[in-house]
């Protein structure tokens, strides 16, 4: 197991999730964005925002009927080891939802920053980095539809990405409405701005060594700025499978219509018990596929945890 698993394994098992809101949730159900509540858990060393890699949805149809509503979450965890395993990261989100009839606005916010060192003698090195956020605007035409229009931000070095911007304007139907069994779509366009780090437009040999040309001077393999126009189709199913037992999964694709082998896949799914009153244990799997990364950076990322939460209010 690499320090970079041992790290996130450890944080998932090891960190507590803070919630703070301003009104209860189980009196105004919204479909979570993305699957389900705490998904990705701030214990896990990678808080992921939704949306354009991660998932992100309009609030559900049984929103339509709740139409005031004024909340706000903060999670936070760390993970600190000394001695022979020395490492440590930090991770944080916020969550902000405003519904006002049929106008709904959110916004979230995330960071995660960890260190480790391979051994005992070794400095510490950074191990995950990233900084997102997101802002959504709904529009509900009726119970079952709504307009939204998203916009996301990424800095994350390790995908070689100094910036990845995208604009999501789409459509959401919910199919079935019942808050403990709920199926919806969205459909919509997706355009994306990437900024890559300048490492990561260099070309790669089979080792993950840059390739020199005679002078001595990396080669070049791609620019550093990229724009991309996309088709986004997302589907989310959530169960309350009983009072103390809820599933969600959900799959995002986004497809270029411009280069046909620039498309990425993103599956997301979770599995939440209550343990005792507000405490909860939480299993979370998500899976990232870009098929047409930066040079040198792997197609696949995976992450898998499992999370203490307690809710406050």
């Amino acid at each position: 197991m690499s320090t970079h698993t041992q790290i996130l394994a450890s944080a998932a098992l090891l960190g507590v999730t803070l919630f703070t809101s301003q009104s209860a949730l189980a009196a105004d159900p919204v479909v979570p964005s993305g699957t389900v509540g705490g998904q990705a858990p701030a214990t896990s060393g990678t808080t992921e925002v939704d949306g354009s890699g991660k998932f992100a949805s309009a609030a559900s149809a049984d929103a339509a009927t709740a139409d005031d509503a004024t909340e706000f979450d903060i999670a936070g965890g760390g993970l600190l080891s000394t001695g022979n395993a020395r490492a440590g990261s930090v991770t944080g989100s916020s969550r902000l939802r405003i519904r006002r009839k049929k106008h709904q606005f959110s916004a979230m916010f995330a960071g995660n920053y960890g260190r480790a060192a391979v051994d005992s003698q070794s400095e510490p090195v950074p191990t995950v980095g990233n900084v997102q956020g997101r802002v959504r605007y709904d529009y509900f035409l009726h119970r079952r539809a709504s307009l939204f229009t998203m916009l996301t931000a990424r800095h994350d070095p390790f995908q070689g990405l100094q910036a990845r911007v995208n604009l999501d304007p789409g459509v959401a139907v919910y199919f079935l409405t019942d808050p403990k069994n709920r199926l919806w779509s969205e459909l919509g366009y997706d355009f994306q701005y990437d900024r890559f780090t300048e490492e990561a437009t260099y070309a790669k040999d089979e080792m993950g060594a840059v390739v020199l040309d005679d002078n001595g001077d990396p080669v070049v393999a791609i620019d550093r700025e990229r724009q991309n126009h996309a088709v986004r189709v997302f589907g989310g199913y959530a169960n309350s499978i009983s009072d103390a037992v809820t599933f969600g999964t959900g799959v995002e694709y986004l497809q270029s219509v411009q280069v046909a082998r620039r498309w990425r896949l993103n599956w997301d799914t979770s599995l939440t018990a209550t343990l005792i009153n507000r405490l909860a244990i939480s299993l979370t799997f998500t899976a990232r596929l870009d098929n047409d990364p930066a040079p040198g950076i792997r197609k696949v990322d995976t992450i898998t945890a499992v999370s203490l939460l307690y809710r406050f209010f």
